[in-house]
């Protein structure tokens, strides 16, 4: 009878570091407790693992370090009987030991937030033994890591693949994806980097009021457009990590949002929060006097919070640091409470201006 020879299966490039489990087919009548492995370097014929692997499964698990990687190796094995004889060997199967490479997506910052509803996702690649990417793709998954959608399989255009990047489009604000890009490198080493993210970004909407105004010493019309934009992410006054948009607040002719004083409206991701300078306009109705209306936090420990009150003819900037408290009035105007009138905020340095204007 013929004896069966073990059949090496493919074995893809690894981390030598890390280990590997090598594969292989056995189809002889006789049962095998183990097996034995030999690799040898390709370059120098150096045999560096002989050993045998004891169990019944088809399958040789290499422990972590016991090759280097950078190297190309030749890898054959055999297999062991139970009155301690061996098969003839499997045919040789050639394979590369490579350092893990390193993804990083730099898009996403310390926080885990991007910044736009399109994002170009920009991850940078390197690895110890100089091994080039063949191609990339990316992956988007949603907040529970089901999959959304699979972008084209891409070749870099460095051609070294230090750069690889996608545009992803169309994201939701407030709502948490992941983004993972999967490379495979030219000796077939596969690898990716998973992270998490959430969109934060500022959505412009016109207001619908276009002004035209006839210049006659030009001879022209002039037309003027405004421009609203929507900052922050809004999250719940009890819980400022979990972000969502709100619909429990009533309204008034579909216009003014009633704040109850136990639900205050809060936004995190506001864009004073990136400078020391600012200015803003906040159009107010039946603000009950006497009350704090309005607080700009910055986070805590890096700045000093504004509070904003109401009196019955001015508003009141308070700003306190070891229990002094420096105040900035508005202009004094009698706004009945009834009346709807717009705060105007200019935020220099440490100077707080102020303005109100009845509507």
């Amino acid at each position: 009878m013929a004896e069966i020879q073990p059949m090496l299966t493919r074995i893809p490039p690894f981390d030598a570091t890390k280990g590997t489990s090598i594969y292989f087919v056995y189809t002889g009548s006789q049962q095998l407790v183990a097996s034995n492995l030999v690799i040898r370097e390709k370059l120098t014929g150096l045999i560096v693992y002989n050993f045998n692997f004891v169990g019944y499964e088809k399958v040789h698990h290499l422990p972590p370090s016991v090759i280097q990687n950078g190297k190309k190796f030749v890898a054959k094995l055999r297999v062991k009987f139970a009155d301690d004889t061996y098969s003839i060997y499997s045919n040789e199967v050639e394979f590369d030991a490579v350092k893990t490479p390193v993804l990083d997506i730099e898009n996403i910052d310390g926080q885990g937030y991007v910044y736009n509803s399109d994002v170009t996702f920009v991850t940078r690649y390197s690895q110890d033994d100089s091994e080039k990417v063949k191609t990339y793709r990316y992956h988007l998954y949603d907040e529970s890591e089901d999959l959304l959608q699979s972008f084209p399989i891409r070749i870099p255009m460095d051609l070294a693949g230090i750069i690889l990047t996608e545009t992803v489009p169309k994201l939701e604000k407030g709502k948490g994806y992941f983004i993972e890009c999967t490379i495979e490198t030219v000796k077939g080493f596969i690898w990716s980097q998973r992270e998490k993210f959430i969109p934060l970004y500022m959505v412009p909407s016109l207001n619908g009021v276009i002004q035209t105004r006839s210049d006659e010493e030009e001879g022209f019309v002039r037309i003027t457009a405004n421009i609203k934009q929507l900052l922050g992410t809004q999250v719940r006054a009890t819980d400022e990590s979990d972000t969502y948009i709100s619909d429990n607040y009533e309204y008034e002719n579909e216009e003014w949002v009633i704040v109850p004083s136990n639900n205050p409206i809060v936004f995190k991701g506001m864009s004073m929060n990136r400078a020391s300078d600012f200015v803003m306009k906040v159009w107010c109705k039946n603000v009950p006097i006497g009350t704090k209306f309005l607080e700009i936090s910055p986070k805590v420990g890096e700045g000093i919070p504004i509070e904003f009150w109401r009196h019955a003819d001015r508003i009141v900037a308070k700003k306190t640091l070891a229990g002094l408290t420096s105040s900035y009035v508005s202009n004094i105007v009698n706004v009945p409470l009834s009346s709807s009138f717009m705060l105007y905020a200019r935020v220099i340095e440490h100077r707080i201006e102020l303005e109100i204007k009845i509507l």
